[in-house]
């Protein structure tokens, strides 16, 4: 048992200072490490109860993953501690009936450590070490003198207190804004089928507009505006679109839309709040990522929005003379526009890697440029308080609060889980935010069957992705939300016996890989902050991370032989291969690319690049586009080589669509249309190596609504 005794009494180790901490209904003993709940004993013992003492030890302070795994494991040159301590802390939460996305007593923040949030009562100490009572005596005289030393006394206090104040105002803050976020309340603003997005407020606050596909037919999403507590929508745009922003104007009278849709109507156009004509400001490309992609400036003069240049890049639109000028992101990809009520900043999403992004603020006045904060995954959305002190952003399923005085200080708030778009309203406090929920299986595809015949893989509740097929093709890894968070899972050819393999608890844990031999799996995760690659025995152990002399790499695939294994240097999008057993990296493409896989007779790696898909010698010479091969989604591995040819996704027209691209002849033949659309990241469509099956995921069903939380400021 690890002695925090010292640490939590402020006093030094001795067996007379022993006593009780007491949390809620939980009273646990600092001598023997035993947890009691209302008086009964409770079964936690080992490096959980260890956790425990250490975050209480500094109750309300992060404890950085670091911290725990060396006090845990001091000087340890075997296991994976990591592994070891998102053990511990499941066990934890476990026994004292916490969740990881609404927390009661153990925070989580992502990618840095842990935090103990409960309120601790006053140490208890047992009766026998509790000091007499003394005895009452007369009170002598009170000294003529006492008004000067009385004087002297709080004199001092004062100054003691005026030193002290700038350590323990921060604290006070702190405390007093996680007792404001306990009293959140939700109101629901929608209730329909299908999905919602990008909702945008009403200068005055009563009326919300969004995009919804409820009555397109599966084509899109058009335009809708509600009086808030109302029940029906007014529609006011019939051009439905496959991804739909919005953002109402400070005066009232418009409201801006982006439309990505076909190659001649995306654009960037302004409707009245009633309905009537559009007009259309300009034009855009059809390329596009999540969340809300334009903004409207508090003086009116100007819309931010993400257009397709090459990447995703940030522009301002001149509403008086329609000039648009690019704003220097230097990242990748930007999304998520959203000026300052104020004006005084404007705030979007940076997607640094494919596991990172960062919270980025332009000051209007002068120019300058402030990297806020950086998560290991995505940030979808984004809203200020009408103060500009905070900035409320929705990362990994839950919302997430920060101030740009101390922004590496996070609060999750109680409230928010499946978060994604947000709006904060103009005029008041509050914000309003998309949650949404999906069903995503595997299915299984008869490739032999004339015509080919698909059937549900594995019926689940929950999403389920990335499959891969074992070399004989016995067994199916793959990803899965079952146990609340995304972790790697192995079934039978069947769908049947299921089993959770990892426990990271990240929703960045993923892309799993057989070996040739089929005795390990590969994957990625970003647990811990950064993206690494482990393998896994399927049939159970410790996943062991590779040591690989190249940081943040993810989308792990194998050579033919076992001897290598392919991934993706996802700080830089480039591709590299490094022994399967760890060690040193050689690069294999030298521009950026993704999802790279070996060819089935090991003699070409493929991969992607800016939407086509080029191959190169394993030993990374000889790159060239694979000719007459049509262009692909770079994302989510949406295609699949095999001993015939390509297979690859294609979408046209709300229909998605599995085709083979013949190799030697260079055509193609449609080979399936899918009864419903994949999810944006599908993460792979394997084919057994007989040729006869395939494995894609689709979005059986999906659903989300608009929520408002009314009280934060």
């Amino acid at each position: 048992m690890l002695n925090l005794r010292a640490d939590w009494w402020g006093m030094a180790e001795s067996s007379e200072t022993l006593g009780s901490i007491r949390f809620g209904r939980f009273d646990l003993s600092v001598e023997t490490g035993e947890l009691r709940k209302d008086g009964v004993r409770l079964k936690l013992s080992g490096q959980a109860v260890e956790v425990l003492l250490l975050l209480i030890a500094s109750p309300g302070k992060l404890v950085a993953r670091e911290e725990l795994q060396q006090k845990l494991w001091p000087g340890a040159s075997y296991g994976d501690p990591e592994h070891g301590l998102n053990a511990a802390v499941n066990r934890l939460r476990e026994t004292l009936g916490d969740s990881a996305t609404e927390p009661k007593y153990i925070e989580t923040v992502p990618g840095r450590g842990y935090r103990f949030i409960a309120r601790l009562d006053p140490p208890v100490v047992p009766p026998e070490l509790e000091p007499p009572e003394p005895e009452p005596t007369s009170e002598p005289a009170t000294p003529r003198w006492w008004k000067r030393k009385a004087a002297i006394a709080v004199a001092a206090c004062v100054g003691v207190a005026a030193l002290l104040y700038p350590q323990i105002a921060p604290r006070i803050e702190r405390l007093w804004r996680l007792n404001e976020l306990q009293h959140l309340t939700i109101v629901p603003l929608t209730a329909l089928p299908g999905n919602v997005a990008s909702p945008t407020f009403s200068p005055d606050g009563s009326q919300v507009a969004f995009g919804w596909d409820g009555e397109s037919n599966g084509k899109g999403y058009d335009l809708y505006v509600k009086v808030i507590g109302s029940n029906k929508p007014l529609r006011l745009t019939y051009h439905p679109a496959d991804w739909l922003s919005a953002a109402w104007s400070p005066d009232g009278r418009s409201i801006a839309i982006s439309r990505v849709t076909g190659e001649g109507d995306s654009g960037i156009y302004l409707i009245p709040p009633t309905g009537g004509p559009e007009r259309k400001l300009a034009a855009r490309g059809v390329g596009t990522n999540y969340g809300n992609e334009i903004s409207w400036s508090p003086d009116g003069k100007s819309l931010a929005y993400i257009d397709d240049a090459e990447t995703l890049k940030l522009f301002l639109l001149s509403l008086d003379t329609l000039e648009r000028t690019p704003i220097q992101t230097n990242c990748g990809h930007a999304a998520t526009p959203a000026f300052s009520p104020r004006g005084t900043f404007l705030a979007w999403v940076c997607m640094d890697t494919n596991s990172r992004s960062s919270l980025m603020l332009l000051r209007l006045k002068d120019g300058r440029q402030t990297h806020l904060l950086s998560r290991p995954d995505e940030i979808l959305g984004l809203a200020w308080s009408s103060d500009e002190r905070r900035i409320v952003f929705s990362f990994q399923s839950a919302l997430w609060e920060t101030s740009l005085a101390r922004p590496d200080d996070l609060e999750i708030l109680p409230v928010g889980h499946g978060a994604s778009d947000l709006a904060a309203k103009p005029s008041g406090p509050g914000f309003a935010y998309v949650r949404g929920s999906s069903n995503i299986n595997i299915w299984r595809l008869d490739l032999l069957a004339s015509p080919p015949q698909a059937r549900k893989w594995a019926a689940s509740s929950s999403e389920q992705s990335s499959p891969s097929i074992s070399p004989d093709g016995s067994k199916v890894a793959f990803e899965s939300t079952q146990s609340g968070q995304r972790e790697i899972w192995v079934g039978d050819a069947d769908g049947s016996s299921a089993q959770q393999v990892t426990d990271f608890r990240n929703p960045m844990t993923g892309t799993p890989r057989w070996s040739p031999g089929g005795k390990l799996i590969a994957f990625d995760s970003s647990v811990g902050g950064e993206a690494n690659i482990y393998v896994v025995d399927p049939n159970g152990g410790v996943p062991h991370k590779l040591s690989i002399d190249r940081r943040d790499n993810g989308m792990p695939s194998w050579s033919k032989d076992g001897a290598w294994i392919y991934f993706v240097d996802a700080q830089h999008s480039t591709l590299w291969k490094v022994p399967s057993k760890g060690g040193h990296a050689v690069q294999i493409a030298e521009s950026a690319a993704s999802v790279t896989i070996e060819s089935p007779d090991g003699e070409y790696v493929y991969f992607v690049r800016d939407s086509k898909l080029w191959r190169a010698k394993t030993d990374g010479s000889t790159e060239e586009p694979v000719a007459g091969m049509p262009e692909i989604n770079p994302l989510g591995g949406e295609w699949f080589p095999s001993e015939t040819g390509i297979y690859f996704l294609s979408h046209t027209n709300g229909k998605t669509m599995i085709n083979l691209f013949d190799l030697k002849s260079r055509q193609t033949q449609s080979i399936f249309t899918l009864e419903k659309s994949t999810p944006q990241w599908i993460g792979g469509m394997p084919v057994s190596r007989d040729g006869k099956l395939m494995l894609y995921p689709q979005v059986d069903s999906a659903s989300s609504d608009l929520m408002m939380i009314g009280n934060w400021r």
